[in-house]
């Protein structure tokens, strides 16, 4: 039996926003159907002049990354970013043309296969399974999850943030019906946390740091078992589409292996990119920066198998609590020829 009743009363709502997305009723999804396997022709290797890569970014990660690394130096095409604040508005570029890659956690990959949106997985990294927080307000007492119990809980569906409060509550002996589950923005969870209207919510970093530093004095804090809530997963995904233009599909070759090089660079060279991003980019302090290096973790990679073990697993969540209809199989979803290439950019970049 489930232990998520309450999750399928939410379910619908992202669901059914997904499936408009992607042009489905909800009568036409099956989970797991109607999505393209990934091509297994050699990728191609010449970029033709002006080609561009319309790139979707979340909190300047890619284009501080490529530009500290140097890894946008000399690329074959023009790189264009696009700020999008969460993978769901990523997902409904993709669907209005307006984007070629975009960069994800495990979950709105997850999301859009359940709505039959095409989208590949084209870049694989993983970082902390314990990158998201539970946070609480300000006063609120609780120090575990099951002490949680009765509280509302804010988090925002299609993202990294719904599985790890499932999950969080699967553990710590919770069904959803023994919480209130506030769907909010992201950016709206923040200022819900200081006004009282939820007692504790998911967030990740920048954001969990920003909010805790100033709000610490006032009794704000971490929930202690909060950890290994996700996969860890850092995806580049693109359009099924995309990847038929052969312009295109060098472009996403090169651009995975910069990507690659990229968070190779970012393991070895902490306090550029703790001064780069979090100082210059985020205006939060050294060592607040330094702290969230640390709680991030560094970029591994894994290979494919590993990978779609891991997402799928996370899968298997969403769809437990109703979040998705039926089960999936995520296998589809990952271009293995992108792993070869990720395999050579780690080796040509020591």
């Amino acid at each position: 039996m489930s232990t998520f009743p309450a999750a399928r009363r939410l379910a619908p709502v992202l669901v059914a926003a997904v499936l408009a997305l992607t042009g489905c009723s909800t009568t036409q999804v099956k989970a797991g159907s109607g999505i393209p396997p990934a091509p297994r022709e050699a990728l191609p290797t010449t970029v033709p002049d002006g080609t561009e890569l319309r790139i979707g970014d979340q909190n300047a990660q890619l284009e501080v990354l490529l530009k500290s690394s140097g890894q946008d130096q000399n690329a074959p095409y023009k790189l264009g970013y696009n700020a999008f604040q969460g993978g769901p508005a990523i997902l409904e570029a993709f669907r209005g043309g307006s984007l070629d890659v975009g960069i994800v956690s495990e979950t709105p990959a997850v999301f859009a296969q359940a709505a039959r949106q095409d989208v590949k997985i084209v870049g694989v990294a993983q970082t902390s399974r314990s990158a998201v927080h539970l946070v609480t307000a300000p006063g609120t007492t609780a120090q575990t999850v099951a002490e949680l119990k009765g509280k509302k809980i804010a988090y925002t569906e299609g993202t990294t943030f719904q599985p790890a409060v499932l999950n969080a509550l699967k553990r710590g002996g919770l069904k959803t019906t023994d919480v209130t589950l506030v769907n909010l923005q992201v950016l709206d969870i923040p200022a819900a946390l200081q006004s009282g209207q939820v007692d504790a919510a998911a967030l990740t970093e920048p954001l969990a740091s920003k909010y805790l530093l100033p709000n610490a004095a006032k009794g704000a804090h971490e929930i202690t078992d909060d950890k290994d809530l996700t996969s860890g997963l850092l995806l580049l995904i693109t359009p099924g589409k995309t990847l038929e233009d052969p312009a295109k599909a060098a472009a996403l070759r090169d651009f995975s292996a910069r990507w690659t090089k990229a968070l190779g660079w970012q393991n070895t060279h902490k306090d550029q990119w703790v001064q780069d991003y979090y100082v210059k980019r985020q205006n939060i302090p050294a060592g607040t920066g330094e702290q969230i290096y640390a709680n991030t973790g560094t970029a591994a990679f894994p290979a494919y198998s590993e990978a779609v073990a891991a997402h799928q697993a996370i899968a298997d969540v969403l769809s437990e609590a109703g979040a998705i209809p039926g089960k999936l199989d995520v296998t589809g979803e990952f271009d293995r020829r992108f792993e070869e290439v990720q395999q050579q950019a780690r080796t040509t970049s020591g």
